[in-house]
């Protein structure tokens, strides 16, 4: 795709002079059978690819300058986690931590494979006692670990085995996090909206046409 058709799945931006926090749309529907999940949550598609629905949150540090110099580090977060995130501020929580850590992909041939790190904390205070301007921090980290299966077929980052590429960090007021988070919920709200029905009705015809056939 051109430059000039390029459609951007920016749902919502926050910029400083030297960084930005992004939101991306990556939500996917569930698949016809699971209709009833209307997000998929790990399903597979029709052609036995597994789908995440999700947001995206991108962080840029470009301090040093753009293009080659720009740090830019990535993670997710489900709907119901950034539904989760508005709902603590809404009710105007004074100290609020999410950590994450996701190791994924198909590792490299020293069994290394992707991961992500988050952090969203909220602090009303500083070391020094005094109220923050900006309580909202986000940190993003990216870097490759080593992968490990455990017997119920989840994975984990094998002890320090974790290195780190990229990490930026941001620092943001309630009012623009607030208004971040409320554009997310607002597509995320216009995204089921849209796409449920469809989901719904598939998934309840698939049902209506098995049983028919059942009865044949």
């Amino acid at each position: 795709m051109s430059e000039q058709n390029y459609i951007s799945r920016q749902i919502t931006v926050y910029k400083t002079d030297k960084k930005l926090i992004e939101f991306i749309d990556k939500l996917k529907p569930a698949p016809t059978d699971f209709y009833a999940h209307i997000h998929s949550f790990g399903d597979k598609d029709e052609e036995g690819v597994k789908q995440t629905s999700c947001i995206g949150i991108v962080l840029q540090d470009y301090s040093k300058g753009t293009g080659k110099q720009t740090v830019r580090v990535m993670a997710n977060i489900s709907p119901d986690e950034a539904e989760y995130i508005l709902t603590q501020l809404q009710n105007k929580v004074s100290n609020f931590e999410l950590k994450q850590e996701k190791i994924f992909g198909t590792p490299d041939k020293d069994g290394r494979a992707r991961v992500t790190k988050l952090r969203v904390i909220r602090a009303e205070t500083g070391k020094d006692g005094k109220k923050r301007t900006y309580p909202w921090y986000v940190e993003i980290g990216n870097g490759t670990g080593v992968k490990v299966k455990t017997e119920k077929g989840g994975f984990y980052i094998k002890g320090d085995s974790y290195k780190e590429e990229g990490k930026v960090f941001i620092n943001i007021n309630d009012m623009d996090f607030f208004k971040l988070f409320f554009r997310v919920s607002r597509y995320i709200a216009a995204w089921e909206q849209t796409i449920a029905p469809h989901i719904i009705m598939s998934g309840k015809q698939a049902i209506a046409d098995a049983q028919e056939t059942a009865e044949k």
